[in-house]
């Protein structure tokens, strides 16, 4: 479908998965993203930006959205309407697995501001052709391009810090009728340069679970004179870190560069180490006076290794068991996603 698409300046912002309603509707989360969201509106009105382009996923829950989400997310949009908004539909954004006509941002239409695309519409901006590919786009699709946004699954792109995509298009299928490919989807930023093109994932604007450790989020700013792009990081939102009881036992004190990690972060406490339940409560103690935003404990000896077989021993010590079971139950075509998701997680704490 062609289409005219307006942007206001050849400077765009360019960000993906803000996933509103992420943990359960969780308030914690809403105001994390109200936090950014306001951040992000101050740098790019400081720098004369005046359009956002999203790469899908704006809502989290595909099945159905919280009041209280429906109620934020107008709220969010509040902080950015003096912004022109381009929004792809996502995974997350639409109701079939495959396809995204029917989908959860068209509770946005009739929103001036801003401009939803659930099918495959090229324009010509400032010179150059651009495709916009919302999910469940096939690469017979997409028209030859200068410059394609796109809610993809490429083949050997990580899916997160455990697993790589080993199914999607491949990379050679889009670049044959595009140089330079922006995609949401896979939450980690990854940039790759190939000898026909670029694929960027933009990655999620914050980090969300444990699986983006040591993944740097932020925006990116798209000049569409040259297609060139620039990375600006967040620095104001939580991150996670793992802190390891072995590592602390070793360096025998919370030394400061353990101490900083604390403040505003969300803190994963990993036992892999013999320690009494009095000793553990004292050590929480002390964490909680660092005033992270939330700790979790992790218990990562004896039982975190499972015999595979006779002669194998799998050790899932570094798996983050609560995203895992939100992340496989959010891919099973079942009902009621959010209470299964919630009462499975709630055993798996009691188990711990």
């Amino acid at each position: 479908m062609t289409s005219e698409i307006f942007i206001n300046n050849t400077n765009v912002c360019c960000v993906s998965d803000v996933h509103i309603g992420v943990h359960q509707n969780s308030s914690v989360w809403h105001n994390i993203a109200l936090k950014w969201a306001r951040w992000l509106a101050s740098e790019l009105k400081s720098n004369d930006i005046r359009d956002i382009i999203i790469s899908g996923d704006f809502f989290h829950y595909r099945d159905d959205i919280a009041v209280n989400t429906i109620d934020f997310a107008s709220q969010l949009l509040e902080e950015w309407a003096d912004f022109n908004i381009v929004m792809l539909v996502g995974n997350h954004d639409a109701y079939y697995k495959d396809k995204s006509d029917v989908n959860s941002l068209s509770i946005l239409d009739g929103w001036s501001n801003i401009t939803v695309i659930s099918k495959p519409t090229t324009a010509v901006i400032f010179g150059k052709t651009v495709t916009f590919c919302p999910w469940g786009t096939r690469s017979h699709e997409i028209p030859k391009s200068d410059l394609v946004f796109g809610h993809f699954e490429i083949r050997n792109f990580k899916q997160n810090i455990f697993k790589v995509c080993d199914d999607g298009v491949p990379a050679d299928e889009l670049l044959d009728k595009c140089g330079l490919i922006i995609s949401g989807h896979f939450h980690l930023r990854d940039e790759r340069e190939y000898s026909n093109g670029r694929i960027l994932y933009l990655g999620n604007p914050y980090q969300m679970d444990f699986g983006d450790i040591e993944n740097k989020k932020g925006y990116y700013i798209l000049d569409f004179n040259n297609l060139s792009y620039e990375f600006t990081p967040n620095n104001i939102s939580p991150e996670h870190y793992k802190i390891h009881l072995s590592e602390l036992a070793k360096a025998g004190k919370l030394t400061d560069e353990v101490r900083d990690r604390f403040e505003n972060n969300f803190i994963k406490f990993v036992i892999d180490k013999n320690i009494s339940p009095d000793e553990v409560d004292l050590v929480l103690r002390k964490f909680m006076s660092l005033k992270p935003v939330h700790i979790n404990v992790d218990y990562a000896i004896n039982f975190s290794q499972f015999a595979v077989d006779d002669s194998k021993i799998q050790d899932f010590s570094g798996v983050d068991v609560a995203t895992a079971i939100e992340e496989f139950i959010n891919l099973m075509e079942i009902d009621h996603k959010n209470e299964v998701v919630k009462h499975t997680i709630e055993l798996y704490k009691k188990c711990l």
